[in-house]
């Protein structure tokens, strides 16, 4: 039996005889002036939203707090949000190393009004404590997929702005 996984940019991968492993992220979707706040993690050129992986004893808080910083360079405290959605997903993780992860993830969204914040969404992308780039997009962009972003984001996207379309 072979199990179907995704990597960030939607292509199938399949897992033949392997354990995946199991893991729990958080991920904020800042979003001011129509646009959201993305992260290109060192050596992967597809934006996605930054959050991850959920470390030993950490709640949604210490995790975002923690991934925020990482992977923007933005100290941000955050609350419940304005809305979530969960989901599970086969996903394969091609930059881990050496050969690339199988995970099955189940991850959460948060959705944060930033308007209030300070946040400038004008500036030009910046390099990050983990020497990857974050930057403003804007959400149009992201709909009418002239920016594509990491596939299992852009599903969890779909979710939680269908509306606002």
């Amino acid at each position: 039996m072979s199990d179907v996984f995704y990597d960030r940019r939607g292509r199938e991968k399949y897992a033949d005889d392997l354990i995946p492993v199991c893991q729990k992220g958080y991920f904020a979707i800042l979003v001011k002036d129509g646009k959201v706040l993305v992260t290109y993690p060192p050596s992967v050129s597809v934006p996605e939203f930054p959050g991850g992986a959920v470390s030993r004893k950490e709640d949604f808080r210490n995790c975002l707090y923690r991934k925020l910083y990482e992977e923007t360079g933005i100290e941000f405290e955050l609350s419940h949000g304005e809305r979530s959605y969960s989901q599970q997903i086969n996903y394969f993780a091609d930059d881990a190393r050496p050969y690339g992860e199988y995970c099955v993830y189940e991850q959460t969204f948060i959705v944060y009004d930033a308007s209030s914040y300070g946040f400038d969404t004008q500036v030009a992308p910046w390099k990050t404590p983990e020497n990857g780039t974050a930057a403003w997009l804007n959400i149009a962009d992201i709909f009418s997929a002239e920016t594509k972003i990491n596939y299992a984001h852009w599903l969890a996207f779909q979710k939680l702005f269908t509306a606002d379309k």
